[in-house]
């Protein structure tokens, strides 16, 4: 839970990429934002997940409302490279992957609990709920920048609705509602008492997932964690050249 940046998107041109990159460090260094190089060849298996459109069987023929959405996974081999940076904006922000495949897609390959098995992620995101609000739109500003500049095709949903209105005020009310929420739900769990249906929602389906689940439920008290940035293991890259290179033999 959290105000979230999504973004996505393929380069027209690969020939972007470098000076989109010296772009991106460059606001990093103006306002003193750390960033690592990322420039690597990655084998193993990847994971894709593919979503289809089902049309509601209710509607009349005459009717385009595709509400119904299926998605699949299906396991395929990986030998590709990433290139790119990954910046550290704020401490409790969430980093900014501006990483891209060998197809020049914004892509991220997340290591699994299996040695060289990844998940595939073309929908990069970035929270930024528990970082001052100076670091949302200053990363706003950076994408911006670099859609403008290099990157005509990228993509992006502002939870926070400032990438696309610029309202500094709306942004403020977002992250005001969504304390607002939390502050309730995170009263609702700590006390066992509370007849909060939200907290009651909440409660009911953790103690559903709980392997006694079919034992009679007792109120309990349950903590919620706030502020906690998504943690990802080091992936194992298997590299083709030297410590640096993503060129392939």
């Amino acid at each position: 839970m959290g105000i979230t940046i999504h973004y996505s998107g393929k380069l027209a041109n690969l020939r972007a990429l470098p000076e989109l990159l010296i772009t991106a460090r460059y606001f990093c260094f103006q306002r003193g934002w750390e960033y690592s190089e990322v420039d690597e060849r990655v084998i193993g298996e990847v994971e894709r997940w593919t979503t289809t459109d089902v049309r509601n069987e209710e509607l009349s023929d005459d009717e385009t409302d595709w509400t119904d959405t299926t998605v699949e996974t299906s396991i395929h081999p990986l030998d590709d490279v990433q290139r790119g940076i990954v910046i550290d904006p704020h401490p409790e922000s969430e980093a900014v992957s501006l990483v891209f495949n060998q197809a020049g897609e914004l892509c991220y390959y997340l290591p699994t609990v299996e040695k060289n098995q990844y998940w595939e992620s073309k929908r990069l995101f970035t929270k930024t709920q528990f970082a001052p609000l100076e670091t949302h739109i200053a990363i706003c500003e950076l994408l911006h920048l670099i859609q403008a500049r290099h990157f005509p095709e990228l993509r992006v949903n502002d939870e926070g609705e400032y990438f696309e209105t610029g309202d500094r005020a709306r942004l403020e009310a977002r992250f005001g509602l969504l304390d607002a929420l939390m502050n309730r739900v995170q009263a609702a769990l700590s006390d066992e008492d509370s007849d909060d249906p939200l907290g009651e929602a909440i409660r009911g389906a953790a103690e559903q997932a709980e392997e006694n689940a079919e034992k009679p439920r007792k109120k309990k008290k349950l903590n919620l964690e706030r502020g906690k940035k998504i943690e990802t293991a080091d992936p194992i890259w298997h590299r083709a050249r030297g410590d640096a290179s993503a060129g392939k033999n």
